[in-house]
């Protein structure tokens, strides 16, 4: 017998890099999905479509040589390990509508998608929170990146025309009714960061010094005090610290605006986000500057940002009405000036993963 699931992926409208600090995210799923069929077997096979490759594997602690199997094998792998119990093999097929290595958390929408998939299958009573915080702990200790708990909550909880306000030093999560919101269009810059690499991890460990050194969690601090620290910390820190503080005051500034749906406003604050990923934070690229730039632009964009880890992926823009005309001229240029081709799609918020 074969059973099917699909498993969305996200954006995150405000908060960037404020996840593994303990503060505010604005996640939500969007109509972009990584599907996932299962099929009892002797042995643990994965097959990607998109990739055609084919991985059978043994449920221990020993890596596979293609990275895309370590996401499938360790989301099982830590499931067995957390429920205390022998997974019988599964046939596992995946295909994806998700852009892989664009910041929209392929990731995250494999592996909690695998972790939920069996505990359905298996009749294993598990609730969505703890799917997701299975596929965090998979990813950060199997595949080892560092990522905060915002993916999985996002691709677990995620309800259709919602955000979710996620205060990650407690796990509290609410749904932010986003009625009437703008056309949401992401644009994937075609250059491909690879979290695990390194450059997210040195971010991570950045914050985790500047803490140690103020005594106090971001969520703790207010910018007086951060500003009387500043030759303390040193420029990098202090910079790190500061956009961690900011950012997570926009997320509710932009909570606020939501409810008031004064898009405008909204607007305004996510390219203040990316103005301080940029300038502060350190993780935008001249490829990305030049996308937001362009994009920000154009009539009828209330705003636009890089999204997620950085140093590549993609970009989201805010718009009242479809910017996909104005896209082409951009796309032009931008292949001009670095060689590269931009793709670019609607997407619409989405609920989180589920069997189909």
């Amino acid at each position: 017998m074969k059973y099917r699931f699909r498993s969305p992926g996200r954006i995150n409208l405000i908060g960037e890099h404020t996840d593994y600090n303990g503060g505010l995210v604005l996640p939500a799923a969007i109509d972009k999905y990584t599907y996932i069929t299962l099929e009892e077997s002797r042995h643990f096979m994965a097959y990607t479509v998109n990739l055609k490759e084919r991985v059978e594997f043994s449920l221990n602690e020993k890596k596979e040589k293609e990275d895309w199997a370590n996401y499938v094998k360790g989301a099982i792998f830590h499931l067995a390990k957390n429920i205390k119990k022998q997974i019988r093999p599964f046939n596992i097929e995946i295909s994806s509508t998700l852009p892989i290595g664009a910041g929209l958390s392929s990731s995250a929408s494999l592996m909690v998608g695998i972790i939920y998939a069996i505990s359905k299958i298996e009749n294993i009573n598990l609730d969505r929170e703890r799917i997701a915080q299975i596929a965090h702990e998979a990813e950060n200790e199997f595949v080892g990146v560092n990522c905060g708990i915002m993916d999985q909550y996002a691709v677990a909880l995620a309800k259709k025309d919602s955000f979710i306000l996620i205060d990650a030093s407690s796990g509290r999560y609410e749904y932010i009714y986003a009625k009437g919101f703008p056309k949401i269009m992401i644009i994937d810059s075609g250059i491909k960061h690879k979290l695990s690499s390194g450059n997210y991890n040195t971010r991570r460990n950045e914050c985790e010094e500047a803490t140690k050194i103020l005594g106090l969690q971001f969520k703790d601090l207010n910018k007086a005090f951060l500003e009387s620290k500043k030759n303390l910390l040193g420029e990098n820190l202090y910079k790190r610290a500061k956009h961690v503080v900011e950012e997570n005051e926009r997320v509710l500034k932009t909570i606020e605006a939501i409810s008031r749906q004064n898009w405008e406003e909204v607007g305004r604050l996510v390219k203040a986000s990316h103005a301080s990923l940029r300038d502060l934070f350190e993780v935008s690229t001249v490829e990305m500057d030049f996308l937001v730039d362009n994009i920000n632009k154009i009539d009828g964009v209330y705003g636009s940002r890089m999204i997620g880890g950085g140093f590549g992926g993609s970009v989201i823009a805010l718009s009242k009405r479809d910017i996909r005309n104005d896209l082409k001229g951009i796309s032009k240029i931008y292949q001009n000036e670095f060689g590269v081709e931009i793709k670019y799609y609607p997407v619409k918020l989405s609920s989180g993963v589920r069997k189909m």
